[in-house]
Formats: structure tokens, C-alpha cells, sequence
């Protein structure tokens, strides 16, 4: 949740401004969801318009006329709170406990020792960006004529948003994310919903590339393969060292790309983070070179690598093999090993973005939810990842599926998937240990929803195919119709079973 904080004298020009339409028109249903107790019982079902705007204004410059404040002094103040556009909508009985709780801990309410001040709150809904908000408006002026200090403000709301973000389950900004928000600027430009924006398939498709590569070389000609553009940045006076790199879809005929660097993607595809899953030697460095700067120069891919096959039984059944092997490793991974769990979040993650390259042709599908989920779970505060001696991988599993050439059969697919949800039950234990709630809330509803559509149509997994007991992960796979998992463009139909049971 953020806060944004400004300060003002003219209480009816904001109050004017949040019951009115807005700049982009994005104040659709503009109303009271907490405020000071005479405010809401006058106004609290009322229908807000210029009037009561109005009326509320005058009751919240009351103090400062009664007191006599000088009318120039910033004696108003406002602050919006915004969620994550992910969290959705966040309800007017949420809000209301949310926003509540916000001025308690900001010392505007009779909860502490102090006079109260009056304040409202308006809800605004979802906007431009897809953020559902609230605003608050306060008097600085308290009830018996003193002042409400502003010192250290912003670092006072900060830290009660990280609160109430623990206390609530909401998306936490400062705690275990890898992902940034869309810009307004992004939103406009690309004419997309939201969750099928740009950024969103570059970031799956640079994950995949990214999870799926031996090599930095292998991870650029990946790239560029998926019809990527790839821009690499080199040091200052330097055609050899690469520092860092952006990409973009290719455009539509007369439109300009869109670039984004690996950092703005998510906080673990940095080329830094990347480089700590690859080997550092002299020919992967100087093959490296050759990839960027043709790249760089437009020109062809300097290296082939070997083209993909189809996924029959046997090879998934190595490929489950692998995944349980990386997952009874983790068993031995203490929760408080930040980079090592942080490693295998983004291998997850990856292998997740990796058949969703195969299979979703660019959609916003259940496999890129899910890997968006899991991949929240590869960063925190202040941490950089750092290369380790023994790295958890699905390095063999992950190369094969971006590049898997057939639709694989509904047995191969649901061997994989049943050793994947496995081992993001091992993450959501670690995050359930560690007491993270929102990580939780987000994980099983990429096991409730997301996860569901896939595995529905799955056949069972026999235990000596899948060499696994039963599994015992947060949500429930419901039976549901959904597409059975398969290469670009193509979902294979097969008939409805009972899928993949997954008990909390």
C-alpha cells in the first residue's frame, strides 16, 4: 500500500476535486468510507456531490476558524493510500478498518492521548492504473486548538502502511516482491488491460529465456528467438563488458517499442541476479560478447542451439525426477536462508514462465499468473542474490520446455505439474513458517484459481509414474474445465477427469 502525502489551505477545493469526476474522469462512484463521527453520521450514506462537498469543507476548517489559524497556513492535510492493482477491489468495510486503523496510528483520533482532528476518508475506487484508493482529508487542527504535528509525516505513514499491511494481508511493497507497478505512462501507451499489459509477457518471456538458458549467450539467442528486440548496455568506453540490458516487443507498423530494463521487470532479472545461475569462465564471457553486440548491431544469432523435441512420458518422467530431487533437497533449506530460498523462488517461478512460453502464446494464462505469484517470492528489502556454491536448478527441466516443439501428451503434462505444485507447497510452507500472510493468501489463490484450470482436465498421476506421495498443498484444484497445457497456439482438447486433488 502507498501512501502519498501533500498539504494544502483550501479544504473545499479538495473536497470539490474528490466528489467530481476527476482528471481522467476516474471517480465513478466517489463516497464516504471512514471519517471523523459527526462527518459519517451525517454523510455516511449520502450521495456526494458538490453540496456536500461543501458542507463537509466548512466542518473541516471549523477548528482553524474557531481557534483563529492564519487562512494561509497549510492547516489541511491530505494523504491517499493506493493498493497494488493486483489486490483488486478492496471493499468499503475493508477500507473502512483499514483507513481507521491508518489515522490511529498517524495520532488524528481519540485513540491516542491527544484532542482529535477532523477527517474523512473518500473512496474513489480503481484508477487509471487500475489502483483502488482512498483519500484523506484532515484538519491539522485539533478539537481543543493545538496543532497535529507534521514532522517526519511520510516516514510515520510508511511505516503504518508496512503495519497494516501484516495486519490486513495485503500485498506487502517493502517485503518479499520482485515486481514494480505499471506507470500511467505504460498503461496509455500500450491500450491493454492491465493484466495483459506489455510488461507482463516480456517479463514471462525474459523469465523463461532466463530459466531455460546454460549460458548468458544461450539466454540472449533465447531471447531474440522469441522475437524479442534486445538492447544490451555496456560499460562506459567499452564494446566488451556488458552491464546491464532492456527489451521490447516488436512493435506494430508506425509504433515505437516499449523498452524495459531487467530490473524494472522484476527486481531478480537484473543482469547482475541473472548471471549468479550461470558459470563465469573465459569462453561463456567472450561467447557472451559475440550474442550482445549482434544483438546490439541487428545481425544474425552468432551460435545455434540444438532445436527442441516433443514431451512424451519418458522424458517427463525425468524431467518429474529432476524437480523431486530439487525438492527434497529443499527440505534441508532453514527459513531463515534468505538466498537460497530466494534462488529456488525464482526457479520455480521460471519453470512456471517457461511452459507458459510454450503453451500460452502470449496470454495473460494461468502458468503466467501462477510464475508471477511464485516469483514475488525471489526478492527481499535490501537483498541482492549472490552467486552459490550448490544453486537448487531446474536447469534441464526449464531448457526443455521453452523449447518444446510438439503438444505433449495429457500424462506427460500432469507428471510435471504434479512435482511443480509440490514444490510451490515447499514455498508457501516456507513463507507459512516465516508468518508472511499476504505471500500465503497469493499462493493459494494461484493453487485455487490458477493452478485448477490446468490441472482439472489432468489425469491422475499413478504413484509409481510420479514416484511422490499424496500431496498436501494450501488450495484446493477444483475440478473445473479448463485447457489442457500445450505448444503456441495449439490446446489440445481431452476429456474431463478428477485432475490433480490437492487438500489443504
Amino acid at each position: 500500500m502507498i501512501p502519498k502525502i501533500t498539504k494544502g489551505s483550501r479544504p473545499h477545493g479538495i473536497m470539490v476535486y474528490l466528489v467530481g469526476p476527476g482528471r481522467h474522469n476516474e471517480h465513478t462512484d466517489p463516497h464516504l468510507v471512514a471519517g471523523s463521527p459527526l462527518l459519517m453520521a451525517w454523510f455516511d450514506d449520502a450521495q456526494l456531490d458538490a453540496d456536500s462537498a461543501a458542507e463537509m469543507a466548512r466542518e473541516i476548517d471549523l477548528n482553524r476558524r474557531t481557534f483563529g489559524f492564519d487562512s494561509g497556513e497549510q492547516h489541511v492535510w491530505q494523504c491517499s493510500l493506493s493498493l497494488h492493482y493486483e489486490e483488486g477491489e478492496l471493499g468499503d468495510e475493508k477500507w473502512r478498518d483499514v483507513v481507521q486503523s491508518f489515522m490511529d496510528k498517524m495520532d488524528f483520533t481519540e485513540a491516542g492521548a491527544k484532542a482529535p482532528c477532523t477527517w474523512v476518508a473518500v473512496h474513489h475506487g480503481q484508477n487509471v492504473k487500475g489502483n483502488d484508493h482512498v483519500h484523506i482529508v484532515a484538519s491539522r487542527i485539533r478539537e481543543d486548538g493545538t496543532k497535529w504535528s507534521a514532522g517526519n509525516d511520510f516516514r510515520r505513514a510508511q511505516s503504518a502502511c508496512r503495519e497494516l499491511e501484516r495486519e490486513h494481508g495485503l500485498r506487502q511493497v517493502s517485503g518479499t516482491t520482485s515486481q514494480r507497478w505499471l506507470s500511467r505512462a505504460e498503461v496509455e501507451r500500450q491500450g491493454q488491460e492491465r493484466d495483459g499489459a506489455a510488461r507482463f509477457r516480456i517479463e514471462r518471456t525474459v523469465r523463461a529465456c532466463a530459466m531455460g538458458s546454460d549460458s548468458e549467450a544461450q539466454f540472449v539467442r533465447r531471447m531474440r528467438r522469441a522475437q524479442l528486440i534486445v538492447r544490451p548496455r555496456f560499460a562506459s568506453g567499452s564494446d566488451a563488458v556488458v552491464t546491464g540490458f532492456s527489451v521490447a516487443e516488436r512493435p506494430a507498423q508506425g509504433m515505437r517499442p516499449l523498452f524495459f530494463g531487467g530490473g524494472k521487470l522484476a527486481k531478480d532479472l537484473t543482469l547482475t541476479a541473472l548471471r549468479t545461475r550461470w558459470d563465469d569462465t573465459l569462453d561463456s564471457a567472450t561467447e557472451a560478447t559475440d550474442e550482445w553486440r549482434a544483438a546490439k548491431r541487428g545481425q544474425r544469432i552468432v551460435h545455434r542451439d540444438p532445436e527442441g523435441s516433443a514431451l512424451d512420458e519418458n522424458t517427463a518422467r525425468k524431467m518429474a525426477q529432476e524437480i523431486r530431487e530439487v525438492r527434497r533437497r529443499m527440505r534441508a533449506v532453514p527459513v531463515s536462508d534468505h538466498q537460497q530460498w530466494a534462488h529456488l523462488a525464482r526457479e520455480t517461478s521460471g519453470m512456471l514462465a517457461a511452459w507458459s512460453f510454450a503453451a500460452e502464446d502470449g496470454r495473460d494464462g494461468p502458468l503466467a499468473r501462477t510464475a508471477r505469484a511464485v516469483g514475488r517470492s525471489a526478492q527481499r528489502p535490501g537483498m541482492r542474490l549472490e552467486p552459490l556454491p550448490a544453486p537448487l536448478r531446474f536447469a534441464g527441466t526449464a531448457a526443455f520446455l521453452v523449447a518444446m516443439s510438439q503438444a505433449p501428451a495429457p500424462m506427460a503434462q500432469a507428471m510435471v505439474m504434479s512435482q511443480l505444485a509440490r514444490t510451490i507447497q515447499s514455498i508457501y510452507q516456507m513463507h507459512q513458517a516465516a508468518g508472511e500472510l499476504a505471500e500465503l493468501r497469493r499462493l493459494d489463490d494461484a493453487f485455487a484459481h490458477d493452478l485448477a484450470q490446468i490441472a482439472g482436465p489432468l489425469p491422475d498421476v499413478p504413484e509409481e509414474a510420479a514416484h511422490s506421495g499424496p500431496v498436501q498443498a494450501p488450495g484446493a484444484l477444483r475440478e473445473t474445465q479448463g485447457p489442457t497445457v500445450a505448444p503456441r497456439h495449439h490446446y489440445a482438447a481431452t476429456s474431463r477427469s478428477e485432475g490433480m486433488e490437492m487438500d489443504r
